[in-house]
């Protein structure tokens, strides 16, 4: 990892570090597996009927793709710029391409393919590259990549359009002359084929005061030197409060920010927030030492009132088959793997650089009911770091929807929501799908070139690093091994014909059922 958050330090090591991190997923999809039943029970993964690899491409992906009727789409790098590219899903034939402004994006967030069906037709919006210093708001048919025509074309500057109701939203700056007009927020009116402006009724508050889109109607902006938290439903600001008085004193949003709704209707709202080590980044100190409990947290909020329901302390970064913030929701239990002792001590060193070392770590695993906030489980994990030793290189295992794969203190195991263990062959083959880590990239719009006006540049680093694979079970080390069919159903894909996986060279389509004639 590497941060530039202060202009004068970076870190070279932080293997424990639990701050920095952007992204976690809070659910994903698979079959459902009992591990009460009895052990008689013959093991699917006796009936083996290997998938096939359908085709190939050759590509640097930064987005996952996405798989809308025929098209397989993702964002990639191509050269030093962002394209957005669209191929047969039976073939892996190009349908079409086109440039894509990746200088806008926000800090830590990863490219995402916004589609939204208008009369029977998918539409995909993203940030084209136009001539001048500036970007335009673009709309495209996804099957044949013809542009919807929009009476009033600007320059532009701001976020990428993303998916509001029944239509596509944006907020950022209108160029006129050369100069920016201010910030706006823009709402796609199909009838009108235009962009418009929204009524100032129709903004959320954070929105108002420049603030930035956490996920699910959670607002971070700053009021003065506090920074705030809103949540907004539709239209109407239900809630209000000081950030750090929903984590605690030290949080900012710039160390790790994402929420996501959960519960009966979503009424409970899962945030993790991070420590920003303000006193060490900010204050030239030469050393500085934490405990690793107190530089990470999860919070689950009432959606309606703001109030907490309960929080874990000391998130741990990546634990078994749960991605990001290492932890995950399943049929209303939140398990998360967490420090509950240990210290990491920052360090000063040369040329402006840092490092990070962490020390006496022990972590267990909880799982949670996320409205109660009742423990329902608990266990001990493997020593930390000779998982962390065990992890160089090796990816993380997908999981069904209602279980999970953890370094247990006896072995890595599956674990249901109930607590229960079995024997990882109880569930998966010895080749299982997995997520791996990819470089980030630095990409810039070829139109733009490497200058842009405003306070932006136009280039920067992807913060798409996920990729997925296929791995040995165990050893989680990837493989050009292909899965049985089994595998790809146990991980949620029960109905598909084609999965395409953004991989570490590109798409890879995987057939689920033999090819037509054979």
């Amino acid at each position: 990892m590497i941060s530039d958050r202060s202009g004068s330090k970076a870190s070279i090591a932080a293997k424990l570090a639990t701050s920095s991190a952007r992204i976690f997923s809070l659910a994903v999809s698979g079959c459902t597996t009992s591990h009460g039943q009895s052990t008689e029970q013959t093991p699917h993964i006796q009936a083996a009927v290997p998938a096939t690899v359908a085709w190939k491409s050759k590509e640097v992906l930064v987005s996952d793709v996405y798989v809308e009727g025929n098209v397989a789409i993702a964002y990639r790098r191509q050269g030093p710029q962002l394209e957005i590219i669209a191929r047969d899903l039976k073939t892996g034939k190009q349908i079409w391409k086109d440039e894509a402004l990746g200088a806008s994006d926000m800090r830590g967030v990863p490219p995402e393919v916004q589609i939204l069906d208008h009369e029977d037709n998918l539409y995909i919006a993203y940030l084209g590259a136009r001539t001048g210093g500036y970007g335009e708001l673009n709309l495209a048919n996804v099957a044949t990549g013809k542009k919807f025509k929009v009476k009033n074309t600007f320059d532009y500057w701001g976020e990428r359009p993303y998916v509001c109701g029944e239509t596509f939203c944006t907020s950022g700056a209108m160029a006129r002359d050369n100069q920016f007009q201010g910030k706006i927020h823009l709402k796609l009116d199909w009838g009108r084929k235009q962009w418009r402006s929204l009524p100032d009724d129709d903004v959320a508050l954070g929105l108002k005061k420049d603030g930035e889109r956490l996920g699910q109607g959670v607002i971070s902006y700053w009021d003065d030197d506090q920074e705030m938290l809103s949540y907004t439903r539709g239209s109407k600001t239900l809630w209000n409060r000081h950030y750090e008085n929903v984590f605690a004193n030290g949080y900012s949003s710039w160390e790790g920010a994402v929420w996501e709704a959960t519960g009966e209707s979503g009424n409970v709202l899962l945030g993790y927030g991070a420590h920003a080590q303000d006193e060490f980044f900010e204050d030239d100190k030469k050393k500085v030492t934490y405990s690793l409990a107190d530089l990470s947290k999860v919070v689950a909020l009432d959606a309606t009132s703001g109030r907490e329901l309960w929080h874990q302390k000391g998130v741990a970064w990546s634990c078994g088959s749960m991605e990001g913030q290492g932890m995950s929701v399943k049929n209303g239990i939140l398990a998360t793997c967490y420090y509950d002792s240990g210290k990491q001590t920052l360090t000063s060193t040369r040329q402006d650089r840092y490092k990070s070392k962490s020390e006496d770590a022990t972590w267990k695993v909880v799982g949670i009911a996320v409205r109660s906030g009742e423990v329902k489980w608990r266990k001990r994990l493997q020593d930390p770091y000779e998982f962390s030793k065990r992890k160089e290189g090796a990816g993380r295992p997908f999981s069904s929807d209602s279980s999970w794969i953890l370094p247990t203190a006896s072995g890595d195991k599956i674990v249901n929501v109930a607590g229960e263990e079995a024997p990882l062959q109880d569930e998966i083959g010895e080749n299982v799908l997995c997520n791996v880590d990819r470089d980030s990239y630095y990409i810039y719009s070829s139109t733009l070139g490497t200058e842009a006006p405003w306070e932006h540049k136009a280039s920067g680093e992807t913060y798409f690093v996920d990729a997925q694979s296929v791995c040995k079970r165990g050893t989680w080390k990837p493989t050009e091994a292909i899965p049985n069919v089994d595998e790809f159903k146990r991980a949620g894909f029960r109905d598909e014909q084609l999965v395409v996986f953004s991989g570490l060279e590109g798409m890879t389509a995987y057939r689920m059922t033999p090819e037509e004639g054979k």
